[in-house]
């Protein structure tokens, strides 16, 4: 009869059936050495993800809201309501998107991410600046179409006085290179042709009362010289260029030649 086992007998054959068991073949070692390789790399990706997002793993996610197109205050408070941080991130010109709503934002709309994410928000600061185009010499028809090409409307039409040919764009307002927003009106100013006045016969005024009735009438005091040898009462216009009666342009000096005096 054979004799029981001794206590630590029994406890290594316990162990011995407990032991796991290795494969005896290449594939199933190969199966357990990609089995073990995976599950490393589960375990390192959740501690990686543990030490980028010090959080639970099942916390609570939500998908960012849509705020594209939304006054900056408004997009800033639903952020908020939901969890999510907003940082701005400058501003661009945009045609359609108004100024101080939000033109772009990252992450986007619908991503499900986690509470407290941040939210970059770039405002728009509304249509970018259209220069008013040169369109001096131009006739109106196509000065208006140049303007419409360039985003602006034409205001109203203005004749004024000028050397320029009759019909012809001679300015505008604002002027030609000032930034406009787009849609805003450019004044045209026309020239009516050269403008002329008759000079009045200053001829036996004496040289301030000359030069009063000059200016009053759109003239200039141009040079003014004494008549050599030629007397009177002092400072009398004696002659005067152009003469009086004749053509001139506003703004034409006249030239003076008065007396030496007695």
């Amino acid at each position: 009869m054979t004799a029981p086992a001794a206590p630590a007998e029994k406890r290594t054959a316990w162990w011995k059936r407990l032991r796991p068991r290795l494969p005896k073949t290449v594939a199933g070692r190969r199966w357990l050495t990609t089995l073990l390789t995976l599950t490393m790399a589960a375990a390192l990706g959740y501690f990686t993800t543990c030490l980028a997002y010090p959080r639970p793993m099942l916390g609570r996610d939500h998908a960012i809201p849509r705020l594209v197109g939304l006054p900056m205050d408004q997009a800033e408070r639903e952020a908020s309501d939901l969890g999510f941080k907003v940082e701005t991130s400058g501003e661009e010109p945009d045609p359609e998107v108004p100024a101080g709503a939000v033109l772009w934002q990252n992450p986007p709309s619908d991503l499900i991410v986690p509470q407290g994410t941040t939210i970059a928000l770039t405002r728009s600061s509304g249509p970018a600046a259209v220069p008013v185009p040169d369109v001096s010499d131009f006739d109106v028809e196509m000065a208006s179409r140049v303007l419409t090409a360039a985003g602006l409307r034409v205001g109203s039409i203005d004749s004024v006085p000028g050397s320029n040919e009759t019909g012809v764009i001679v300015g505008t307002r604002p002027g030609a290179g000032s930034a406009e927003t787009p849609g805003s009106t450019v004044d045209l100013l026309v020239s009516q042709g050269a403008s002329t006045l008759d000079v009045p016969n200053v001829v036996g005024l004496d040289r301030a009362d000359a030069r009063k009735r000059l200016e009053d009438a759109g003239f200039r005091i141009g040079r003014i010289s004494r008549g050599e040898g030629r007397r009177g009462s002092g400072n009398t216009v004696l002659e005067q260029r152009p003469a009086g009666g004749a053509k001139a342009a506003r703004g034409t000096r006249i030239d003076l030649v008065v007396s030496e005096g007695p």
